[in-house]
């Protein structure tokens, strides 16, 4: 007999609402029970049909991450009772997404949970919070192990945790963004310092260098800003379009500084990128941190609105959805 479970459904462009579905969704060598699910900037864009994220055919469940528990799987590295994490790889836009109860998946990406990690704090963290490790992994990659850095977009999910990341290894954090309200909150992440959202002299291809690297959640104009103001040889680790997507630059930062641009794309990051962020997140997150990190927890009904509301700038940082059934 097919299990019956709760799903947010797409019938189209911006059309959306929960319904009950017959069996698991997706297709793929193992079941998971989807416990928690999170809203990412990617997930508002899909479910208000403001940007053409979902590649597949309507309907269609939307979600780029899922967090639960294996309960039937063909594949020996995955076993009933086990606990797993998956993210990006398709999921949400390509395949059936993680708002869901019962998830069909495929193996490529699937994750085995960090043993000393929740699996509420895996999902608090999710995109996000993988996004943010590996911006802050490519900034010591080029060197950048200490000094000052500018997190732009601090007011969302990554530019939170990014600030927390940071503050926890030590570097000197400057948050900046427009949403005043959550200086106080980037203050108790560990931020330095607070501004709001930077801007560019047009006439200054160069201005003065005040940052040894810059994790930049939000691209187009503060990206374009953030640039001419690192110091030399710094490095800046791109992943955000929120302030848009074009970007207003010169060569100069990378010829007269020798500054590094890196884009940083954690739908298609390696498995082993993913094993070690994950495994960085565990030992720098505990549950009491990742309970700071956290906004709101909402249910399947709830995402509507709260993505309408996030697209509007109106629900900054973390959201995270519980998806769990009664079984």
């Amino acid at each position: 007999m097919k299990q019956i479970h709760k799903a947010l459904v797409l019938t189209g462009p911006g059309q959306c609402s929960t319904a009950r579905v017959s069996g698991p969704v997706g297709e793929g060598p193992v079941l998971v029970a989807v416990e928690y699910s999170g809203i990412n900037y990617k997930d508002a864009l899909a479910v208000t049909g403001k940007a053409k994220i979902v590649k597949a055919s309507f309907p269609f469940i939307p979600g780029i991450d899922l967090a639960g528990t294996v309960l039937e799987s063909d594949l020996e590295d995955y076993k009933p009772g086990e606990r797993v994490v998956l993210t990006g790889g398709g999921l949400g836009e390509r395949y059936s997404g993680g708002y869901t109860q019962l998830q069909a998946v495929p193996s490529k990406y699937l994750l085995k949970i960090p043993e000393s990690m929740s699996t509420r704090t895996c999902m608090i963290l999710g995109t996000a919070g993988l996004t943010a490790m590996l911006s802050i992994m490519v900034l010591e990659d080029h060197g950048v192990v200490d000094g000052e850095i500018l997190v732009t977009g601090a007011s969302g999910g990554v530019g939170m945790i990014a600030v927390k990341l940071l503050a926890s290894l030590g570097y000197t954090v400057v948050a900046s963004c427009g949403s005043t309200h959550l200086w106080h909150k980037l203050q108790g992440l560990g931020a330095s310092r607070t501004i709001n959202r930077i801007s560019t002299d047009a006439d200054r291809p160069l201005m003065h260098a005040q940052y040894d690297g810059v994790v930049d959640a939000a691209g187009g104009t503060a990206l374009s800003a953030a640039l001419p103001q690192v110091r030399l040889h710094g490095c800046v680790a791109a992943s955000g379009n929120a302030a848009g997507v074009k970007l207003n630059t010169t060569v100069f930062p990378f010829i007269l500084r020798g500054i590094t641009l890196a884009g940083i794309d954690s739908n298609t990051a390696t498995v082993q990128d993913r094993l070690i962020a994950w495994e960085r997140l565990q030992q720098l997150i505990s549950d009491q941190v990742a309970d700071q990190l956290l906004m709101a927890t909402i249910s399947l009904e709830d995402i509507a609105s709260v993505c309408s509301a996030k697209i509007g700038g109106k629900a900054p940082g973390r959201f995270l959805v519980i998806t769990a059934r009664e079984m």
